[in-house]
């Protein structure tokens, strides 16, 4: 009984597989990333928003606009820039003045619920349904 050597039929072989290998992580690779990252969607915006924490004015500007450090309504320096916090129980974004520190915890404005992990740059509908007025140039 004769025993064959496989790769001396087929010295090839290996190259074929390493290629296939390599053209499927390249596949994976060009698929996989067609998907938006989670993430990346969840800082992406297209305005700014801020409250006077003096006299409580809410404002956005585009992306193009920085705002100054003055509030366009009083004229004070207390000016915060706002972060959304999405509840996924009612589908709600509360939006309130960046706070770090205990006072940071957000809790939904509509049902009560503990929004922890839940921080989301609004868009410019968030900040208009929010009561906030476009500010700049």
């Amino acid at each position: 009984m004769q025993i064959l050597d496989f790769k001396k039929r087929h010295p090839k072989h290996s190259d074929r597989v390493g290629m296939l290998a390599i053209m499927l992580a390249l596949a994976s690779l060009i698929l996989g990333g067609c998907g938006k990252d989670p993430a990346m969607a969840a800082i992406e915006t297209d305005a700014y928003g801020f409250q006077c924490v003096k006299c409580q004015a809410k404002f956005y500007t585009d992306r193009k606009s920085p705002l100054g450090s003055k509030c366009p309504k009083c004229q004070q320096d207390y000016v915060e820039d706002v972060v959304g916090f999405w509840c996924e129980k009612d589908q709600h974004m509360t939006i309130r003045p960046r706070v770090s520190g205990p006072e940071g915890a957000a809790v939904c404005e509509k049902c009560g619920t503990s929004l922890k992990n839940a921080m989301i740059s609004p868009k410019q509908k968030d900040l208009v349904a929010w009561g906030a007025t476009k500010s700049g140039s």
